[in-house]
């Protein structure tokens, strides 16, 4: 298998959040292409949910390196920056951050997240212990021992105005908390009573929101995160896009299992070519929502929530008469996650 297709392998993982097996699978791409500096920033991130410190460093010290040599674009060069100041702020490392920040600034000044970084790391600098810069280590090909803050689990659902995020953690203090709401990118970061951070990124989202009116609450099990969208009745068929995902994956085949969606656009409409890919199932969901009378709404919503995103059925009169079971694709089982 070519570095290309393992490297759109990765990015369904990712998106899956299965970040196990995105590593696996970015190694095996970075094994395969060694060159491929945005094969490395990608893993990067996956270090970084992981809470992997150094190992996220080291390839985006490598990727950088890697790009400057090989005259990358702009605008990868600037992720390269963006992406080491955000390593080196976890490290403790402010100074040495807001440099690479602010060159990323730089080469691309509307570089998603970049803002958030640059207020975060800047708070920063003055409490920067004075010690020396850890020694670049060769990191492991796969992850083991999943530190705690990769374990948080989070879920999402929604309705015609809000896209809910619930992140399952107890006892959170309110001045622990740091979000910040963009039209296009929602950053977390909860600082945790082990001292690590847990950081949840969302970025790009799959449609826009209205962050003034994006909000959360903090309850006793979980940190409850309501984002507003900019459009209302539109239905989200994912929380991100993968449109920033780069030309590898655009030209390469996705292994994703197919869901149910198909099946359901078939029979909704029997003479329509089926789209490719999943933006174009959710244009037409998207479509038919905004088309539909108040019931058929209703059991579009309650359908895809209940199922658990595994089914979309327009009948209100079957869909509310109870609940709507999970039905995954074939060969797969549904399990129920637990704290």
């Amino acid at each position: 298998m070519s570095g290309a297709e393992l490297f759109a392998r990765a990015n369904d993982a990712y998106f899956d959040d299965d970040f196990d097996e995105a590593l696996d699978l970015y190694t095996q791409a970075i094994q395969a292409e060694p060159d491929k500096g945005e094969f490395l920033l990608r893993r990067c991130q996956v270090y970084q949910k992981m809470d992997k410190k150094q190992e996220a460093y080291n390839d985006a010290e490598k990727a950088l390196t890697l790009l400057v040599s090989s005259q990358g674009s702009r605008s990868l060069l600037a992720r390269a920056h963006l992406q080491k100041g955000i390593t080196l702020h976890r490290l403790d490392r402010y100074k040495e951050a807001q440099t690479h920040l602010e060159q990323s600034e730089d080469l691309n000044p509307s570089e998603k997240t970049l803002a958030t970084w640059l207020r975060k790391n800047s708070e920063k600098i003055p409490k920067e212990p004075e010690t020396p810069a850890p020694a670049p280590i060769q990191p492991a090909a796969v992850a083991a021992n999943t530190p705690q803050s990769a374990r948080v689990r989070h879920e999402w659902f929604q309705n015609d105005a809000f896209v809910t995020v619930e992140v399952f953690m107890k006892n959170i203090k309110a001045d622990a908390v740091d979000l910040d709401f963009f039209e296009k990118t929602m950053s977390l970061t909860i600082k945790m009573p082990t001292g690590s951070d847990y950081n949840l990124e969302l970025d790009p989202l799959a449609h826009p929101i209205d962050p003034k009116q994006s909000q959360f609450k903090i309850l006793s099990t979980k940190l409850e995160i309501k984002l507003k969208k900019q459009t209302e009745g539109i239905l989200w068929g994912a929380l991100e896009s993968d449109s920033d995902m780069g030309t590898t994956m655009n030209t390469s085949t996705s292994s994703r299992p197919n869901k149910d969606w198909n099946k359901v656009v078939s029979e909704i409409e029997k003479d329509q070519e089926d789209p490719k890919g999943e933006q174009a199932v959710n244009d037409l969901f998207q479509q038919i929502y905004k088309n539909s009378d108040d019931d058929t709404r209703r059991a579009m919503m309650k359908s895809f929530v209940e199922s658990n995103g595994t089914c979309l059925s327009t009948n209100w009169k079957e869909v509310g008469a109870g609940t709507v079971e999970t039905k995954p694709p074939e060969g797969l089982v549904a399990k129920s996650w637990t704290q």
